[in-house]
């Protein structure tokens, strides 16, 4: 792309005004939040796109209505409802050559898009390095490629993880070569001609400190960035651990149960008895809507010849420890139960490998045994829970790094939002992480997640009775086995 072509940003007095803007992963948790927050806050925004792939036998036409009906959009539909007219999607799929875009829809791209918020890719820790490099990697390459054919770009907005340097204690904003160093061009060259099963095979070898292929590949493709920051303006958002909204678009908003947030509801309904982790690590957590303002407000520093990076981190402003978001997690889920509580919401974190996984058979899957067999001999119409509790063990067991380790991420760029906020530039957003309250955060989480995961209405006094049922049954539970231990010791 010809240089004095490019819009940077020192030459915007409001680079959204009039932009056209391309977000990749607009379906996924992050995107969607995007993509709200800009058609509610910014209405100078010309048009955006987004792409969506056919699923499950469902056409992108059926897909996209679908995708208007989510409840994120529901402020939008009541006060601006012509703001969504602004959406204009695109039948592909970032995994295939090209977007698998037609050549009219990468024509329309290539001449109109001004910025780009590359948030899509596989986030799941346990997902084969094949998949993952070309979601992760490839697309992102493919992405920078194509940008060379966009005379009218101001900005590209990559969204990585802090995670991405595991082998390192202090993280601040800047580029790392991966550990071990990986050439990006030979790694994305192997993963086209190396057989799937022996790349696959090879994971573990090629990974390094990373214990998953998602923090591996996010680094890859900081590589690739970072080698395109003389040709595009480019900036970098490194997000830690991405949780419901605190306040946009409603507190306690979230339609997912990645990462914190489908553990916290496995907690909320007693599913989950014992973590694998360390109670007094820091537990570096960052609202969504705390995510989206940071991406938006960088997008202004793309700049050629320099690479701008944002640590969206929490744990060096406003930390707080996994024992702490444990026990407010227990506290609002049992004033806010869910109807789907099975057990009273009670769990320990453990260091021990050993001990944690004693205590996933005997408070886990013996209880989880005993309901299915019930459900079963009753001939009950009820979801086994079993295969639930199998699955939030493969969950646990996926994040004990993160809940065994912590990182020192420093954010620079705390400062540069301050003063963006402060001159008004723009004055519907924030990032007031240092008076974030987390126990008036966690009390919006648990609502959300009964709002929007369990689709269950809330009201304060809601399900009370079920969960003093369900206490005093706990208890009664514990002093049998208290006094079968007497009798059996003595």
């Amino acid at each position: 792309m010809d240089n004095a072509k490019v819009n940077t940003v020192e030459h915007q007095t409001d680079i959204y005004q009039d932009a056209v803007v391309f977000i990749t992963g607009a379906t996924g948790f992050v995107g969607k939040s995007l993509l709200e927050k800009l058609l509610w806050s910014f209405p100078q925004i010309k048009r955006i796109y987004i792409l969506i792939r056919p699923k499950g036998g469902v056409t992108v036409q059926e897909r996209f209505r679908g995708f208007l009906q989510n409840p994120i959009f529901e402020r939008l539909k009541s006060e601006h409802p012509t703001q969504l007219k602004k959406i204009v999607h695109f039948s592909g799929n970032i995994e295939d050559d090209n977007f698998g875009l037609s050549e009219s829809d990468r024509s329309v791209l290539c001449a109109e898009v001004n910025i780009i918020f590359h948030s899509a890719a596989t986030v799941r820790f346990n997902e084969c390095l094949k998949v993952s490099a070309r979601v992760n990697s490839q697309a992102t390459y493919n992405l920078v490629e194509l940008c060379r054919q966009m005379p009218h770009l101001r900005s590209f907005l990559y969204v990585s993880t802090a995670y991405c340097n595991p082998g390192r204690k202090y993280v601040d904003e800047q580029v790392y070569p991966t550990m071990p160093p990986v050439d990006w061009r030979q790694f994305l060259t192997a993963t086209q001609k190396i057989p799937d099963d022996y790349l696959n095979r090879l994971a573990d070898y090629i990974k390094g400190p990373h214990v998953n292929t998602y923090t591996f590949t996010k680094s890859i493709a900081e590589q690739i960035v970072n080698a395109y920051k003389d040709v595009i303006p480019i900036v970098i958002v490194r997000p830690s651990i991405v949780t419901a909204a605190y306040r946009e678009p409603y507190p306690g908003w979230i339609d997912n149960i990645q990462a914190i947030s489908g553990i916290m509801m496995e907690i909320g309904k007693g599913g989950i008895s014992s973590i694998l982790g360390d109670k007094d690590l820091i537990c570096d957590i960052i609202p969504v809507d705390f995510v989206v303002n940071a991406m938006i407000m960088m997008v202004g520093k793309a700049k050629l010849g320099s690479l701008s990076i944002c640590n969206a981190t929490s744990g060096v402003t406003n930390p707080i420890t996994w024992q702490h978001l444990g026990e407010l997690t227990m506290k609002w889920s049992r004033i806010y139960p869910t109807r789907r509580m099975i057990m009273f919401p009670n769990f320990k974190y453990r260091c021990s490998a050993f001990k944690h996984e004693l205590a996933v058979w005997v408070l886990h899957f013996v209880p989880a045994l005993l309901m299915d067999l019930q459900t079963l001999l009753l001939a009950q119409k009820k979801r086994l829970v079993t295969p639930i509790a199998k699955k939030f063990r493969q969950a646990c067991l996926a994040g004990s790094f993160f809940s065994l380790n912590d990182w020192i991420f420093k954010n620079k760029s705390r400062f540069h939002f301050k003063e963006v906020i402060e001159n008004g530039t723009y004055p519907t957003l924030y990032w007031n992480l240092e008076e974030l309250d987390y126990d008036e955060y966690v009390r919006r989480h648990m609502i959300g997640i009964n709002k929007y995961l369990h689709r269950e209405k809330f009201s304060v006094d809601s399900n009370k009775f079920m969960v003093t049922r369900i206490y005093w049954f706990w208890i009664f539970l514990h002093l049998i086995f208290y006094m079968l231990l007497v009798y059996i010791t003595f």
